[in-house]
């Protein structure tokens, strides 16, 4: 199992039942709490997964709501794509329909206009025959016209005549060649005699389709297995990653996180921009002396400011992720070590007293933040965390 550690000191809490009610029927009601008896604090556990649990489903039912939202939206715009798809289906369809009937109408007059010149040249060509005929034989044009369909009919009669010889000649060609079977009969005994074929080839073993029909199955058998085998798989992931959001929801309210983060970095940058300005000043002050003690120069004084400045920010910035209290505690030092050397080196140099009282107000602030991030007023303010003295009071 387990231990469940404090969130305020760190230490293992205590895991207890308590009951905080009576049901309907007079049963009691427990609920497990997790007791500090250090800091003297406790949480009810059940409360809190209750929260999580009711947090959960409402951003489900939320997701839910969006998805319905959204798929009703996407139904309506594809139902509007499909009515305007279909409009325009049906106007082209109208235009293509009209324009089709259009052209149909006019290829119907070119074509009776066409028949009505060829029946036209025909009356004028049968007249000028009848003419002809009639000044050449030198009588009148009713004989003429007589004579011109006497004609015609012998014509036609020689045409009805010669069609029946062909058809007589085709049926006796016919005859000749009765004894090959149709086509559709040809066809059917060419399939059977294949398909005979390639079961005596199915037979053998060592023939390529026997072989080809067995590598087929194995593979089949094969595909089969690897389908089992996937679904197994899929479910024994679902199940494990189920197991895994269990243990992380379980555990969940355990994971610290580092105190007056933001406040950290502030300073940090406060300390890069003091030890800018000071190695400034130092180089433009100047770092020789004429003496022999080479810590009496101006310059060098801004430069072990500078250094001072500088460690605190390395400090603040390495610490940054650690909820220590010697992440505050320490900057704090090197700020007043930096903050009283400054004062008894100022000198002349009004810049450094003011940079005394810089460093001095910094390690006050890292003092502030120490002491707070040890207190317990950032917890009780947390929704997940309730107060004991309120918990009491409800009972």
């Amino acid at each position: 199992m387990i231990n469940m550690k404090c969130p305020i000191c760190g230490k293992d809490l205590d895991l207890q039942n308590k009951q905080i009610g009576t049901s309907e029927n007079g049963d009691p009601i427990f609920n497990e709490y997790a007791i500090c008896h250090s800091c003297k604090k406790q949480w009810n556990l059940d409360k809190q997964r209750a929260k999580k649990i009711a947090a959960k489903k409402a951003a489900e039912e939320k997701a839910k709501a969006e998805a319905a939202a959204r798929a009703a939206e996407e139904k309506a715009k594809a139902e509007a794509a499909a009515r305007a798809a279909e409009e325009k289906a049906k106007a082209e369809a109208a235009a293509r329909a009209a324009e089709e009937k259009a052209k149909a109408e006019a290829a119907a007059r070119a074509a009776e206009e066409k028949r009505a010149a060829r029946r036209e040249a025909k009356a004028r060509a049968r007249k000028e025959a009848i003419a002809r005929l009639a000044a050449d034989k030198g009588i009148s044009e009713e004989e003429a016209e007589r004579i011109l369909k006497e004609r015609a009919r012998a014509r036609k009669a020689a045409a009805q005549k010669a069609a029946t010889d062909a058809t007589a000649t085709d049926n006796s060609e016919e005859q000749k060649y009765g004894n090959i079977p149709a086509e559709e009969i040809r066809d059917k005994r060419e399939k059977a005699v294949r398909k005979g074929y390639e079961d005596m080839l199915a037979t053998d073993p060592d023939s390529k389709a026997a072989k080809k029909k067995k590598k087929e199955e194995a593979e089949t058998a094969k595909a089969k297995e690897d389908v089992k085998s996937r679904k197994m798989d899929d479910y024994d992931d679902k199940k494990s990653s189920d197991d895994e959001d269990e243990y992380e929801y379980e555990y969940e309210y355990v994971d610290e996180y580092p105190r007056f983060r933001p406040g950290r970095i502030i300073l940090g940058i406060i300390s890069l921009l003091a030890f800018g300005f000071c190695i400034y000043k130092g180089f433009v002050t100047g770092l020789s002396t004429s003496g022999a003690d080479v810590t009496s120069a101006p310059g060098m004084n801004y430069v072990i400011v500078a250094l001072c400045m500088l460690v605190t920010a390395l400090l603040y910035f390495i610490m940054n992720n650690r909820d220590t209290l010697f992440a505050f505690l320490i900057p704090m030092i090197v700020y007043i070590g930096g903050a009283v050397f400054a004062f008894l080196k100022h000198g002349d140099e009004f810049e450094l007293l003011i940079l005394a009282g810089v460093s001095g107000v910094l390690a006050v602030i890292s003092l502030i933040l120490a002491i707070a991030s040890r207190g317990g007023d950032d917890y009780d303010d947390e929704d997940d965390y309730d107060d004991p003295f309120e918990e009491e009071h409800d009972n």
